[in-house]
């Protein structure tokens, strides 16, 4: 009794679970579908041409607009992921007029701007960024601004990236990264003053995050480097010492700090009200913390070659700046050679002590870096050898071989070869980037075609290899099979009458009541000239597997060679300044030998 009770509550509770769960009709590729969800799934693994290539399939010959608007959003995301712009802008196109989600499509115009960005195309981008500004609901507003700032940058319309980035609530000026792009168009626009104030702000901001502190090392490296242009020593000393002894601005701030220390103080600048000034020393993790006075090891001069030394005709402050700035530029060179910052080192150390009257001192590190710029050129020949053979890039997309990530791919780790010190610069650029993707994603398409080619010559052997599955012509098999016939049968007429008393037993007791029928006159046909089975399939989708193929490694050809050439070009760039480099420092150390002979060097 207490168990049936039991059941009935059971199912008293379960009873309108039941109810509610009432079945759906099927509808192909509607939300419910599960092919639909299952691109869904593949897109959210970034595993967007399988995606694509789901999502396809469940079409089949329907275009894409008389499906779900669920299918098309998905489809036409996964397009642009994948980096086919055009297929997923013909999606995006549709679904402005037919879709009530604003929000949603707003944000694919902007996802759409980038991608012209990134791959330098500037006017495409300028245009729909404003085409979409009355659209844009206000939590894209900020990024829309930034993007678009960042285009008018790159385009040099520095007065309008201004008018842009103003709009922002002057309380907080935007992102950390609004505020940066603000400073760099205010000082190219002439507006010298509210341009370093915003740097300013951005090279003290409080940091939360390696990407932050990357973004705050630029903004005191842009700004350091103005101020030393403007002959203002004084204020680029300031800055250069925020920067961090490790990271990637470090080697170009030590060189900064250095001619910062010999170049004229200037005015000291105003800063904005509510930045109170900084300690540079106060961090040692800075490189102000770093060459902190009486911190330095003792023997710093010694190590480098110098003794304690008065220098001739010079005054005590200006000898004490070039102390200063040994001690920076003695850092630098101490780093990786292949920097040019820390080639350009080399050259900074005797040039300033054969100016300030240490010609012997000058003379030995001339000489020195005459030496450290020749295994340099030695260097840059190597790095040319392995990028024509195209060992870098090669390794490069080795690395996530199966990655469908698309757009989204980013490079995370640099190769162990020569030449990847000396394209530092050029990697990090979007031009190299995307040419890279394009190259991955062709290396991608090639091994599927490869995959598909396997599979379809293993059904073509397969026909091949059994006797009973024949695989020679429709016409010649018809032909073998009549020779084995005693009577040709070809021509042969055969006339066909109803017979109504013939019947199945215990089915029909009398002869059914139906209309006589005429004799059928039957032919036999020909041999068909072409069949249709498995074997012939494979085989033209094998054909169009070969065109494929020659078709997506022509356009790999193309990629390689763009890659090859830009990294040439940037290593030939820096071929003729170490060219450079070396001309100078020999034709200084000539001057000091002649001297010398003369004997006019102290």
């Amino acid at each position: 009794m207490a168990r049936s009770s039991l059941w009935l509550a059971l199912g008293a509770l379960l009873a309108p679970a039941w109810v509610s769960a009432a079945p759906t009709a099927y509808v192909s590729g509607s939300a419910q579908d599960p092919r639909l969800r299952m691109a869904q799934t593949l897109a959210a693994d970034k595993r967007y041409m399988s995606a694509i290539m789901e999502l396809q399939a469940l079409a089949g010959e329907r275009a894409p607009e008389r499906l779900s608007e669920t299918y098309q959003w998905q489809l036409a995301d996964a397009l642009l992921a994948f980096a086919l712009r055009d297929d997923a802008d013909r999606i995006y196109r549709a679904l402005a007029a037919t879709s009530e989600d604003n929000t949603r499509w707003a944000d694919a115009q902007l996802r759409m701007a980038e991608f012209d960005y990134q791959r330098d195309r500037h006017a495409e981008a300028t245009d729909r960024l404003y085409a979409v500004r009355d659209q844009l609901p206000q939590r894209l507003v900020p990024r829309w601004q930034d993007q678009l700032s960042q285009v008018l940058l790159s385009q040099g319309r520095y007065a309008e990236a201004v008018e842009i980035l103003t709009e922002l609530d002057e309380s907080t000026f935007g992102t950390a990264y609004n505020r940066y792009n603000l400073g760099v168009a205010l000082l190219n626009s002439g507006e010298t003053d509210l341009g370093r104030a915003q740097l300013d702000r951005v090279g003290r901001m409080t940091i939360t995050s390696l990407e932050e502190q990357a973004l705050r090392d630029k903004a005191n490296l842009t700004l350091g480097w103005h101020f030393l242009e403007e002959k203002l020593g004084g204020s680029a000393k300031s800055i250069f010492q925020r920067i961090r002894v490790e990271g990637p601005f470090s080697n170009r701030a030590l060189l900064g700090l250095g001619w910062a220390e010999l170049s004229p103080r200037g005015e000291r600048q105003r800063r904005a009200a509510d930045i109170e000034d900084e300690d540079p020393f106060s961090n040692f993790s800075t490189i102000g913390g770093l060459l902190r006075p009486g911190f330095l090891e003792r023997d710093v001069y010694y190590r480098a070659g110098f003794r304690n030394f008065r220098l001739v005709k010079v005054a005590e402050e200006e000898e004490e700046g070039l102390r200063r700035a040994l001690a920076a530029w003695i850092e630098l060179i101490s780093r990786n050679p292949l920097d040019p910052a820390v080639q350009e080192g080399w050259l900074a150390i005797p040039y300033s002590l054969d100016k300030l009257g240490a010609h012997t001192q000058a003379l030995q590190y001339y000489e020195r870096a005459v030496e450290e710029l020749e295994k340099n050129r030695v260097r840059m020949r190597v790095a040319m050898t392995s990028i024509d053979s195209g060992r870098m890039v090669e390794t490069i997309v080795r690395r996530d071989v199966n990655a469908e990530s698309g757009r989204e791919w980013a490079l995370k780790d640099l190769p162990d070869a020569p030449e990847t010190y000396y394209l530092q610069d050029l990697l990090a650029e979007h031009r190299f980037q995307e040419a890279l993707k394009n190259y991955r994603d062709l290396r991608l398409l090639a091994r599927n075609l490869e995959g598909w080619r396997s599979r379809l010559a293993a059904v073509g052997r397969q026909y091949r290899e059994n006797p009973r599955d024949p695989v020679a012509p429709p016409v010649l098999f018809a032909r073998a099979t009549e020779d084995r016939l005693p009577p040709r049968l070809e021509g042969l007429r055969v006339d066909l009458t109803l017979a109504p008393r013939l019947q199945a037993p215990g089915q029909m007791t009398t002869a059914p009541e139906a209309a006589p029928m005429p004799p059928l006159r039957l032919r036999t046909a020909a041999a068909p000239t072409r069949f249709d089975g498995p074997y012939e399939r494979s085989q033209r989708l094998l054909e169009d597997v070969r065109v494929l193929r020659i078709q997506v490694q022509a356009a790999a050809d193309e990629q390689s060679q763009l890659l090859t050439e830009m990294s040439r070009k940037e290593l030939e760039g820096q071929q003729k300044m170490i060219e450079k480099y070396l001309v100078e420092a020999r034709f200084a150390l000539a001057r000091l030998y002649d001297r010398q002979l003369k004997g006019e060097l102290q």
